[in-house]
């Protein structure tokens, strides 16, 4: 069986959507799913393709007590990469209406992902509120702690997300 497949995205694909990833991979391995699921990381804009994730989200995590090294290089999110994953998650309104509008060029009879945000797993989240209101805000333009408190508040989602994937692997 293949495994089931969570791709997180966010604008440069250096602050959100790695930590994101890095936070899913620890939870996946504590939830004994290796090999049952698969995370990628990627960006809506191509300005940070390349570069390794920022220094200050690398401080945040390992302030959270996620264990470096956190190898990592920004990519964006292409149509048929897209389509090769089940679930996507991302961090802001922007972000999903843009997956959405790729979704929408996808060739007739194409597999596509399930479009969610990140927060939409968050213990109480209101599953009616607008994805305005649930965004991952991005601290790109603040200080430290703007990271810190980023990566705290995203580690809400992880175990409904977690949940959420076996519930698809459960379907298979």
């Amino acid at each position: 069986m293949s495994p089931i497949r969570l791709l997180t995205v966010c604008t440069g694909n250096v602050c959100r959507s790695p930590a994101a990833a890095v936070m899913l991979r620890v939870a996946i391995q504590e939830a004994g799913l290796v090999g049952q699921v698969e995370v990628g990381s990627s960006g809506t804009s191509w300005e940070a393709e390349g570069m390794p994730m920022d220094d200050r989200t690398e401080l945040a995590l390992e302030r959270a007590g996620y264990a470096r090294p956190f190898e990592h290089t920004a990519r964006t999110i292409h149509l048929t990469e897209l389509l090769a994953w089940d679930l996507v998650l991302p961090m802001t309104a922007d972000h999903a209406q843009r997956l959405r509008r790729m979704v929408d060029q996808a060739p007739e009879g194409s597999s596509v992902p399930e479009i969610r945000m990140w927060r939409r797993f968050e213990p109480g989240a209101d599953p009616e509120a607008l994805p305005t209101e649930i965004a991952v805000d991005d601290p790109w333009y603040e200080g430290q702690g703007a990271f810190d408190r980023t990566i705290r508040e995203m580690q809400q989602s992880v175990p409904g997300i977690i949940a959420f994937a076996r519930e698809l692997l459960e379907q298979r």
